[in-house]
Order: structure tokens, then sequence, then C-alpha cells
């Protein structure tokens, strides 16, 4: 056997290698386009028939690029990579010998023995060239393009080349909506075109608390009785709540009204078959007292130290002077203070949260704010307060001695006790008196220098107060008391009044006795009294012992 008889053997079976080769890269390449095909197909209906039609607002078409990205490189392997493999002499022998039965492994034993690498010793290179002399002349009567059927893939490249055709038809019928399907894939945020088309929406709107919001739409295209609003709070997950929208006198205006609006709300609209974009409605709050500081400074003759409080409902003592500072939230541009008939403006930080404001309590008062929001300047009216004024009370006297009229000398020196007491602290005390129903004079007997209460005691000497003193005569005592307030002319209080009738010696005397005897006989009486009722008593008890009474 010459060289080029082997050589042709060797290129029959390279050209069969690459024949078998083309067949699976047809087969694979058509294979992975109806892949492509159908996955471009199911994408746009999950896209245009799932998300975009249920609000989804998420930009997924790059989700659904990764997913087909993923399942296309699978494909590619699976269809078309995995089945090519590299030249193999012996592999392409077999499939040749599958074709034609009859060569009885002749090919393969030639791909297998080669007389130049063959073991002398063992085998007979006779008989290999021999056997390779066989293969040759077999080789020149048999078709190795036979290996390859590629009518098994006519039906797949009908298949194929009927989906591209259709798609390509499709594409350029709805190319607008193909052309928007590839750039949502690729990451943009673009719509699909629809018969009904929004013009105009709201949009992202702020409300006082408690207002309305008002919702308008108007579109375009194929309008629709009615148009519908979706809303749901903030941050919730919940479902979204559908209300109708009425169109207006102008059938392509829709708008709604949104009533007791509390918190921050999401909402879209649809109108035919277009949605729009998602818009938030946020509502201002009133502006809330967070943190309160009240500083009650109390009057100075009350000599006490100043007083905090958090509350805004107060009890203050009459006179004293109450600072405010408060902290609120949100920031307020304004904040007017009214107390009784004055209306006046807080006094306000750099941030609006904090503001000052101070009065003096001389009597009850309701108090309450209106406040002016900083981002929007809404206005709200807060709740009314009320601080309570306790007044100063006027101070309180007891003359405890004497304790009723009597006679007395101009010698005499009368004891005279008193109890006072105030609230907040007492000044003086004076001894009134006026001698028979004369000019009242006024004498000091004791600086209380601020106590609240006190029993004091004060020896009056007639003849030294009053020198010109002489029997018969009558003298009015009385005590009076003042507290610190500011006020003291018209805050005195003054205890009840004693009459001292001045006589002789002799008759002071003859009185003396008389009262003497009068206080023997009642206290005779009262030990007779005593002495009775003890006696009673030993009568029961005896009764109560005695067998023979019972």
């Amino acid at each position: 056997m010459d060289a080029n008889q082997q050589i042709s053997i060797e290129s029959k079976l390279q050209w069969a290698w690459r024949q078998e080769r083309r067949f699976i890269n047809i087969r694979g390449a058509f294979r992975v386009l109806i892949w492509l095909i159908g996955l471009l197909a199911i994408s746009f209906i999950i896209d245009w028939g799932l998300f975009v039609k249920a609000g989804l607002r998420a930009n997924l078409g790059i989700v659904l690029l990764v997913v087909n990205g993923g399942i296309i490189a699978w494909a590619v392997w699976y269809e078309w990579r995995r089945h090519l493999k590299p030249f193999d002499a012996v592999d392409v022998s077999l499939a040749v010998e599958r074709r034609h039965s009859g060569l009885n492994s002749l090919f393969v034993s030639y791909a297998q023995l080669d007389p130049s690498k063959a073991d002398k010793t063992t085998v007979s290179t006779e008989l290999i060239g021999a056997m390779r002399d066989e293969a040759v002349v077999q080789a020149r009567s048999l078709d190795f393009r036979e290996i390859v059927d590629f009518g098994q893939i006519k039906k797949l490249i009908l298949v194929g080349a009927g989906v591209f055709l259709l798609f390509s038809a499709l594409s350029f019928i709805w190319s607008d909506h193909v052309g928007v399907f590839f750039k949502r894939l690729a990451g943009s945020d673009v719509r699909y075109p629809t018969q009904t088309q929004l013009k105009s929406v709201s949009g992202d709107l702020t409300v006082r608390v408690g207002d309305i919001a008002i919702i308008k739409a108007e579109a375009g295209g194929a309008l629709p009785p009615e148009g519908r609003l979706f809303t749901r709070p903030v941050g919730s997950k919940v479902s979204w709540k559908e209300l109708p929208m009425k169109s207006d006198e102008d059938p392509a205006s829709f708008s709604r009204e949104v009533k007791g609006l509390v918190g921050n709300l999401n909402y879209y609209v649809r109108v035919g078959d277009d949605c729009s974009e998602e818009f938030v409605i946020r509502v201002i709050t009133a502006p809330q007292i967070v943190a309160t500081k009240v500083t009650i400074e109390y009057p100075g003759y009350m000599n006490k130290p100043a007083n905090a409080s958090d509350q805004l409902n107060l009890e203050v003592p009459e006179g004293a002077k109450v600072r405010w500072n408060l902290t609120c939230n949100p920031a307020v541009k304004r904040c007017e203070v009214t107390i009784g008939e004055r209306t006046f403006d807080a006094k306000l930080d750099a941030s609006g949260t904090k503001l000052e404001f101070e009065h003096t309590a001389k009597e009850g008062f309701k108090y309450t704010f209106r406040w002016t929001e900083r981002e929007k300047e809404f206005n709200y009216d807060d709740v009314q307060y009320a601080v309570r004024v306790v007044p100063d009370g006027i101070p309180e006297v007891e003359l405890l001695r004497p304790t009723a009229n009597g006679l007395a000398t101009v010698n005499k020196t009368l004891k005279i006790t008193a109890r006072a007491s105030d609230d907040h602290g007492l000044a003086k005390a004076w001894l009134l008196y006026s001698i028979n129903a004369g000019r009242e004079e006024r004498v000091e007997i004791k600086d209380f220098q601020g106590a609240p209460g006190q029993e004091f005691t004060h020896d009056w000497k007639l003849n030294k107060a009053i020198p010109e003193l002489k029997s018969p005569a009558q003298i009015a005592i009385a005590i009076e008391v003042a507290d610190l307030h500011p006020d003291s002319a018209t805050r005195k209080r003054r205890s009840s009044t004693r009459v001292l009738t001045i006589v002789e010696p002799e008759a002071y005397l003859e009185w003396y006795r008389a009262e003497l005897a009068a206080q023997a006989e009642e206290l005779k009486r009262s030990r007779d009294s005593e002495i009775a009722s003890s006696t009673q008593v030993k009568a029961i008890k005896n009764q109560e012992t005695d067998p023979k009474q019972k």
C-alpha cells in the first residue's frame, strides 16, 4: 500500500468528522434559537402581562435578563457545546461501521493498528499491512457522508426558521412594545404603549393632618367612564385599597377626594389600560409639645427658691412669675400664645423647635397656642390649658389672754397672750387700744421676721404706757397682725376686743374678792357634784357584786 492511499483514508475520516461537527453546530444553533425566542416570548408575557398589569414599580427587567441569560447559557451547553468532541479516528471509524455493518471492524482496526508502531515480536507486520490494504480497498466504494443524516434536523430547521420568522413578524407589528421590552430588559424605566394615555397626575402632595387631599388626573386616547385610585399607607405591605375616580364635566379629567388623612399615603392612578407611577401624600401633623419645663418664680417677699414643673396645667401662688420653656416637633415658624384676652408671639430659637414666654400670675387664667409650622405654614390650634392662682390669704390672729372683759387699776401690768399664723409668713404685730372710745393708738409689740405662725406674749404696764390714765376709764384693747405681702396696708387682721374698766384700788379689791368667791363657789359646786357622782358609781358597783342583791 502506498502512502497516498493511506492519506486518502485519513482525509476521509477527518472530512466525516467535520461533517459531524457541522451537523452538531446547525442542530445546536437552531435549538438555542428556539430556546431564545421562547424565553423572550415568556419574558415579554411576564413583564407586560404580570409586572405592568399588577402595578409593580421596580425595574424587574434586569432580573428577567439575568434569569434568561442563565437559562440560555445552560441551553448552549446542553444542546450544543457538550456534543462537540475533538477528532478521534477510532470514533469516526465506529460511526462509519455503524452505517456499514459488513465491514466487521475493519476501519476500527485500521485506525488502531499502525505497522510503524506495532511490536514486531508479537504482531505480524505483514498481517497488519494486509489488513490495512483491505481497508483501503473497501474505502474506495464507500461514501463517508452517510454517517451524518442532515434529514434528521430538517424539521428542526423548519421549526426554528418558522419561529424566527413569526417572532420577526410580531416584532415588526408590535415594534413599539418589543422596543420597550428590550429597553426594560436593559434596566430602563420605560413604559409600554397604551390605548389610554395619562397626561398628568397630581403627583406628590403635602397636606395638613385631617385635611382633604384632592387627586386629579388628565388622560387622552381611549377614555373609560371612570378611573381607579389605589392607596395604601407608606411603608405598609397591605394590599392596595381601590377607589373610583369620577370624571368631571370634561370626560378626560378625573378626580377623587381622600379624606381623614392622619398619616403618609402612597397612591397611583389607573385610567383605562394606562397606569401612573407611585406618588406620596405627605401629611404634616400638628406640632406637638415633646418636652416641657415650666419655671415658677415666687414673689420676693415669700423668700422661696424657684420651682420647676413639667406640667402645662399648674397651680401657682398669687404674684408668681411663670416662665415656659417648651420643645415642639416638627419645627414651627411662629407660635401665638393667647392668655385671657392677650395674644402675643412666643420667642423661638433658630431651629424653630424651642420656644419661651413668661407671664405674671395675678389671677387664674387659661392659655392656648396657635402653631404655624415652618415647611408649608399650615396653622394649627392647640388645646386649652389652665393656671390656677392661689391667693395669699390674710393672716389669722387670736387673743388668748385676757380671756374676757374685767377691771383693773392704773398700776396693772396686763399680760397679753395671742396666737398668729399666715400661709407665707408674718411681718409684725401691734397692740391697738383706745381710752373711753377715743382715738385708737397703735403700739408695735412683735416682729415675726417671716415666721409662718407663732404664739407670743407681751407685758403691758398701764401707768407707764398711759401716764395720764385715771379712773374711772375704759380701755379697749385688740391685737393686729400683718403678713409679708407688699400690699400690707390692706392685708391686716385684728383680733377680738377686750375692755378693761379702770377703777380705784378699793373697788378693784372688792371686785377681785367677789370674783374669787364666785370662783370658789364654782369650785365647791364642781367638787360636790363630783362626790355625788362618785357615790352613785360605787353604789352601782356594790349592787353588781352583792349576791343578796342579785
